[in-house]
């Protein structure tokens, strides 16, 4: 893929630059790509094809031109469009991984122990080494850490007669450099690296750090300006960023630069606003660094393209995801005590939905309770236990805890403003380890035995909207999924759907959920031979749903309507829906579950070579999970094959085939209370590297998991 640079020349032509002692010129070509050219002889000097060439040839290009006399800034304008080709597609390719060593990585967002968010200004370098000593004494290879903005950069502004604007000033001094930087704060930061590297920890830097536990900081000469828009206020940033990763891209403790806390959080604005200022910031950082990965370090992200923070941008400017599965803060997911299924499976669920749908590594890098009083200590170090069991067994490479110590005795913002933000460390203001940093340490010694994981096993491919919020029904795909006792993946409904043997549509709300090219594609998917379960309710229209799946409407009507559905082992669960929805069977469709009074719930035809599933229900957007007899029902006819079940729906597994014929299993009780599970297994049980299994029967504690491989 070759990008079309702005302000190039046209296609086929060559423009000359000036700014050098000899010729420099630039052609554009959409076929050949764009190439950096010279008329002294040295012929093509850049071409963009492959991003790893284009860093690796960036610094003879500069290196050349600056020994040629070109100005610094032609200089930087070279590297600059070098690298502006890799910005369109995330620098893929360009930088290594953030995990590169196929680990697990356990770690915790840092702020000093004795005084959080201000720990630069209250500096205490004999407390952050004891810090970092107790972190890493549980297990933690990864950090978090964030230089405080106003601290960094102090940049101030001078005003004279009637308020007008003179000059900018650095703590009302002249500026000490280009960038307005501290660099006494500098030297302090690398202290943090040094220290770091020490004790084999490696370090996320969260580089804007103007968002922080509800609270805005931002440096003084900014203060009331639009952070994420005003070109002032962006420039001085690309300054900060410059003149920060220049001078510490030599240190070998930093794996990566995350944009910034929760950077979504700093300003109003619309995609198209926090599109530009991330361009902005990961330009800069790629200019001065292409060798390590841009790390989003945002939340909440939105499947719509209209939503402020989306998948789409974030997969085009970004290197690595990141998630902030806080049950508290998102929608569909504090409805049920923190230590069962729903919020057990949320940061898997997130991260993973997070992936697949912009194609990047994604790790959790905030995971957290909010405290004591949302969940005890000891619940929500059981509840951290299967969270981490969850994301190891979907292949997500790090869990990392929000926050490393309790500030529950600072009397600055935020801590003074917020309650639910002051006790939420793994350890205690004292230094003291809760029971979340000891489960934390256990897990970290146990996957540092346990076997290196190969992919799971992924039986349905569940389709996504674009064109309303995804969330909803993704996690509650997952949810439905995990409960019937199959995994699922997740790809964005108008791109081209990955080759699937079953696929699952969730239920929209509305008329215009997918368009008719992505319900087309998924047809033709069952055309093909697929197997394709549609939930359909709260409303949602489909065209020419009688013609696929066999089921015409009636009549459907804003009435809402309550049913009893009877499952074939006599057992039955409500389903609820906004509307009323009647209809009638065609030939060729037959009724699998039914209501109590007979009309069909989930009904299959073929369809081609394939076949489609209809329940008339929206499942995946009630925050009932009553429903997973469903999905059940529709694996079976989907053949989904799997060499370990249980009826309990609460036992989540996953498995993992090997090449050699072995198939690992990872069970984890998503229950806040022991239990005795009977296994049906096909194949004889080998090693067991975690629980109590005797014979087909695991015996598991609250929240715990097993780790046993089948021959």
């Amino acid at each position: 893929m070759h990008a079309i640079i702005p302000n190039l020349p046209p296609d086929g032509q060559t423009r000359r630059m000036r700014g050098c002692g000899r010729g420099v010129s630039l052609r554009q070509d959409t076929e050949r790509g764009t190439r950096f050219a010279d008329e002294s002889g040295y012929g093509i000097m850049y071409e963009m094809y492959d991003p790893t060439e284009r860093f690796a040839k960036m610094e003879s290009i500069l290196s050349k031109h600056k020994s040629r006399g070109c100005r610094p800034l032609v200089v930087r304008f070279l590297a600059a469009v070098a690298l502006s080709a890799g910005i369109a597609g995330g620098a893929r390719g360009a930088a290594p991984g953030l995990f590169k060593d196929g680990a697990f990585h356990v770690g915790v967002n840092y702020w000093a122990s004795h005084a959080g968010a201000y720990m630069w200004r209250d500096w205490r370098p004999e407390q952050v080494e004891k810090d970092l000593d107790d972190l890493a004494s549980c297990g933690m290879t990864v950090l978090r850490v964030f230089p405080l903005w106003p601290d960094f950069q102090p940049l101030t502004a001078e005003y004279t007669y009637a308020q007008t604007f003179h000059e900018w000033s650095q703590n009302g001094k002249p500026l000490a450099n280009y960038a307005a930087v501290d660099d006494e704060m500098m030297r302090r930061f690398r202290f943090l690296c040094d220290a770091a590297e020490k004790r084999g920890v490696k370090l996320v830097v969260g580089l804007i750090t103007g968002w922080m536990s509800a609270r805005c900081f931002v440096p003084p000469g900014l203060e009331g300006r639009a952070v994420m828009t005003d070109p002032e206020a962006v420039a001085w940033q690309v300054r900060f960023v410059r003149y920060f990763v220049d001078a510490m891209k030599d240190h070998p403790a930093i794996i990566g630069w995350d944009l910034g806390n929760e950077c979504n959080c700093l300003g109003k604005g619309n995609a198209g606003d926090l599109w530009s200022w991330m361009h902005h910031i990961a330009s800069e950082i790629r200019v001065n660094d292409p060798t390590r990965p841009i790390v989003s370090g945002m939340h909440s992200l939105g499947t719509t393209r209209e939503q402020k923070a989306n998948m789409r941008q974030q997969a085009e400017l970004m290197d690595v995801m990141t998630t902030h599965p806080y049950p508290l803060w998102t929608p569909n997911c504090n409805l049920e005590p923190f230590d069962t299924i729903r919020n057990g499976c949320h940061p898997a669920c997130e991260t993973t939905l997070y992936a697949n749908l912009t194609g990047k590594p994604a790790f959790v890098e905030e995971a957290g309770s909010m405290g004591p009083g949302i969940v005890s200590e000891e619940r929500a170090a059981a509840a951290m236990r299967m969270q981490m069991f969850s994301a190891w067994a979907c292949g997500i490479p790090a869990f990392v805890w929000w926050c490393a110590y309790d500030q529950d005795k600072l009397d600055f913002a935020p801590y003074d403003w917020t309650a639910i933000e002051r006790e939420l460390g793994l350890f205690y203001g004292s230094g003291r380890p809760k029971p979340t940093a000891l489960a934390m340490r256990e897990f970290a010694a146990f996957v540092k035995t346990a076997p290196k994981l190969p992919p799971r096993q992924v039986d349905a491919t569940v389709v996504v909207s674009e064109r309303e919020p995804g969330w909803g029904p993704a996690q509650g795909a997952w949810l439905l999924s995990k409960m019937a006792g199959f995994d699922i993946a997740y790809a964005r409904a108008e791109d081209s759907l990955p080759e699937s043997d079953f696929y699952i549509l969730p239920s929209g709300t509305g008329y215009m959920t997918y368009s008719r090219r992505a319900w087309r594609r998924l047809l033709e998917k069952a055309g093909r031979g697929a197997t394709v379960l549609i939930t359909l309710g709260d409303g949602a229209v489909l065209s020419g749903l009688a013609a696929a799946t066999g089921v015409k409407t009636e009549r459907h009507y804003a009435k809402p309507s309550n049913r009893t559905v009877k499952c074939a082992n006599g057992k039955s669960f409500a389903l609820a829906d906004t509307h009323t929805r009647e209809v009638s069977l065609l030939d060729g469709c037959r009724t699998l579950l039914a209501d109590a009074d007979g009309a069909p719930v989930l009904t299959v035809r073929a369809y081609g070579k394939g076949k489609i599933l209809l329940c008339l229900g929206a499942l995946e957007r009630k925050a009932a999970l009553t429903g997973w007899p469903v999905y059940a029902a529709a694996a079976r006819e989907a053949g989904v094959r799997r060499r370990v079940t249980r009826a309990a729906p609460n036992l989540g597994l996953t498995e993992h085939p090997c090449a050699d014929g072995r198939t690992l299993i990872v069970a984890v009780n998503y229950e806040p209370k022991p239990g005795v599970f009977d296994l049906e297994i096909d194949g004889a049980v080998g090693q067991v590297w975690r629980g109590k299994l005797e014979g087909a029967r695991l015996a598991l504690g609250a929240n715990d998991a097993a780790v046993f491989e089948v021959k």
